[in-house]
Order: C-alpha cells, then structure tokens, then sequence
C-alpha cells in the first residue's frame, strides 16, 4: 500500500469511503458510514500534515473548500451543526472530518467518536445519490 490519499485505488480508504470529486485544494470523500447523514472528509492534496504547512495560498483555498463542502452538506442534509476535526497523527495528508449533527440524533451534545459502534451503512443507490447531490451542489 501507497499513500492513502494520493493513491488511485487505496485498499484501506475505498473500504471506509467513496470519493466524491477534486476541489480546489482538497479532495472530498464521502464516508461509508452514514451515522452522520453527510459526513465526508477533505485531504489536502499535497503531502502536508498541518495547516500551517500551507503557504498562503493553499491555506485560504483549503478553507475555502471546506467551507464550501461543509455550507452544501448543511444545505443538502439540514443539519442543526456542522462539526469539524483534524485528525490522523500518521497520514501525510492533512484532512479534515466534515461532521454533520442533528439535534436529537446520534451523539448530539457529545463528542464524536471517529468508529461508531454501530455503523449506518447504506445501499449502493443511496451513497450515489448522495454523490451525485454534492457534485450538482458544488459544481464538481
């Protein structure tokens, strides 16, 4: 196995998330476990682990990616709050959890926990629905 995020076909990443299309400076994935109606992930496309890694440049069009993705996941989905989170001490990719909550479900008022004890996996038809929504959403 190669990078997690620049690979073509990553093993480890395609058994937990679909890509959804390339952005500016990131990449956006929908995860396979829809606990959180809409939660997608944004890597960096280059190998930096931190934002303050990024010049200027890159910095402002990451944030403006993830912006945009996290406005047409609240618009697609009508969640209450959008939670975000940087994790992945190992992966050379910086990224970011786009994390959808709605008032009254699943770990509302609560932390998030990034493996859900009981995954909500959906049909091949929904995920590409949802892709396909977020592609028109954000002109991908």
């Amino acid at each position: 196995m190669g990078c997690f995020y620049c690979d073509e076909h990553h093993e480890g990443r395609e058994a937990i998330m679909f890509k959804v299309g390339d952005m500016k400076a990131g990449t956006l994935y929908l995860f396979k476990d829809q606990a959180h109606k809409g939660r997608c992930a944004l890597a960096l496309k280059s190998h930096k682990k931190e934002l303050c890694e990024c010049d200027e440049q890159e910095r402002n069009d990451y944030c403006a990616d993830l912006a945009a993705a996290s406005g047409a996941i609240k618009k697609l989905w009508g969640c209450t709050k959008i939670n975000l989170g940087s994790f992945g001490d190992s992966n050379p990719h910086l990224h970011f959890h786009i994390v959808p909550k709605y008032e009254g479900g699943f770990e509302f008022g609560g932390s998030f926990a990034i493996t859900n004890p009981e995954p909500v996996i959906l049909k091949d038809e929904e995920y590409k629905e949802m892709i396909e929504a977020l592609k028109k959403e954000l002109n991908l």
